[in-house]
C-alpha cells in the first residue's frame, strides 16, 4: 500500500501504468452523487455519480514502516523504510492526486458538460465534486465552477519549514509542495499557531508565491468567540470553495470538542473537503510518544468514518 500511495503522491491518477484492480484492491473508496431537482415538481433524478479513491482506515492509521519493528529484509525491501520517520505523511491520499471512476451519466445533459470541464489553471487539478455544491441553478453552477478558492487551515501549524529545525514536522511546506506538484496553488493560508513564534523566521520560510497569501495567527485556537476556527471559516469560505483543514494543537479536549462541532454542525461540515486530524487514543505503539488519552484506536476508526460518510475525506495526521 505505502508503494502504491507513494507513486500517487507523486504522479497522481494520471498516472496510466497502475491499473484499476490493483488500486480497487488496495484503497479504499468514497462516493459522490451530483443530482438535479426540478424546483416544479420537486422531482430529482441523478447526473453524475463516481468514486474517489482514499487510503484505508488500516493498522495504526500512520505510516507502519515508522512505528512498527524492522522487518527482515526477504520480507520488506530496505527502501521501503527511506522516509519512514515518525512524521511520515506518505500514507495519506490527497484528492487532488487520488484516482476516480465515473459510473453514471445522462447523455446529452449541458449542465454535466459544464460540471466536467474545469478551466482556472489554478484548480484545474481540483474535481468538481470536491467544490462543487448547493447550487439551484445554471447561473450558481457557472459561478462555483469559475470561481473556486482553495484555502488551507493550518490549525497547529508551527513555522511553515518545521518545528525547531525538523523539517520533517512542516505542515504548511508539506501541504504546500503536494499541491504544487498538481499545479494547484493557495489562494489563502489561516495559520494558527499558539506557541510564541520568531516572527523573521515564521515569515522569512515562506515561498514568494506564498507569502501574500499567508495569514499567521500567532494564538491559540479557542471553542468558541472570535478565535474559534470554524467562525472564522464560516466568514470567508463558501461552499463552492476547496477548504482543506488541519488539526493538530496537541489539546486533546479541545480539539475533541472542535471535531464535535464538525460532525455536529452541517453550517460547518458542508465547507470541508479535506481534514487531517492526529486522534490522540491510547494505543501501545504510540504511549511512548502520546501518553495514555481516553478512547482506542477502534474510536478513531468510527470517528473518521463518520467524517467521510458526511462527505469529508479525512485522514490521519501523523
Amino acid at each position: 500500500m505505502i508503494q502504491l500511495l507513494n507513486v500517487l503522491q507523486k504522479s497522481g491518477r494520471y498516472d496510466t501504468s497502475i491499473a484499476q484492480s490493483q488500486i480497487d484492491d488496495v484503497l479504499s473508496t468514497m462516493y459522490y452523487r451530483y443530482e438535479c431537482m426540478n424546483t416544479d415538481t420537486f422531482v430529482t433524478s441523478k447526473i453524475l455519480e463516481v468514486s474517489h479513491s482514499i487510503e484505508p482506515l488500516i493498522g495504526l492509521l500512520r505510516d507502519p514502516f515508522s512505528i512498527c519493528s524492522r522487518l527482515h529484509t526477504s520480507v520488506v525491501p530496505p527502501s521501503l523504510y527511506d522516509g519512514a520517520d515518525l512524521q511520515s505523511k506518505r500514507f495519506i491520499l490527497l484528492s487532488v492526486s487520488a484516482p476516480f471512476y465515473t459510473h453514471t451519466v445522462l447523455p446529452g445533459s449541458r449542465l454535466l458538460n459544464e460540471i466536467s470541464i474545469i478551466s482556472d489553471d489554478n484548480n484545474k487539478n481540483v474535481l468538481p465534486w470536491m467544490y462543487q455544491r448547493l447550487a439551484h441553478t445554471d447561473i450558481e453552477m457557472e459561478i462555483n465552477i469559475r470561481n473556486p478558492k482553495v484555502i488551507l487551515f493550518d490549525l497547529g501549524s508551527s513555522y511553515f519549514g518545521g518545528w525547531e529545525k525538523d523539517d520533517t514536522a512542516a505542515a504548511g511546506k508539506w501541504f504546500y509542495e503536494y499541491y504544487k506538484r498538481f499545479n494547484v496553488k493557495f489562494d489563502r493560508i489561516i495559520a494558527f499557531e499558539f506557541s510564541s513564534l520568531n516572527q523573521h523566521d515564521a515569515w522569512e520560510q515562506l515561498p514568494s508565491d506564498v507569502f501574500s497569501v499567508y495569514t499567521l495567527i500567532n494564538v491559540g485556537v479557542t471553542e468558541s468567540g472570535k478565535f474559534n476556527p470554524w467562525a472564522m471559516l464560516q466568514t470567508i469560505a463558501q461552499p463552492s470553495d476547496h477548504i482543506i483543514v488541519k488539526l493538530d494543537i496537541d489539546t486533546s479536549g479541545l480539539e475533541n470538542t472542535l471535531i464535535n462541532q464538525i460532525l455536529t454542525d452541517p453550517s460547518i461540515h458542508i465547507l470541508i473537503d479535506e481534514l487531517l486530524f492526529e486522534h490522540h487514543v491510547t494505543v501501545n505503539e504510540m504511549i511512548p510518544h502520546w501518553g495514555r488519552f481516553p478512547g482506542t484506536l477502534k474510536d478513531s476508526y468510527v470517528l473518521f468514518r463518520k467524517l467521510r460518510q458526511l462527505g469529508i475525506r479525512a485522514h490521519s495526521w501523523p
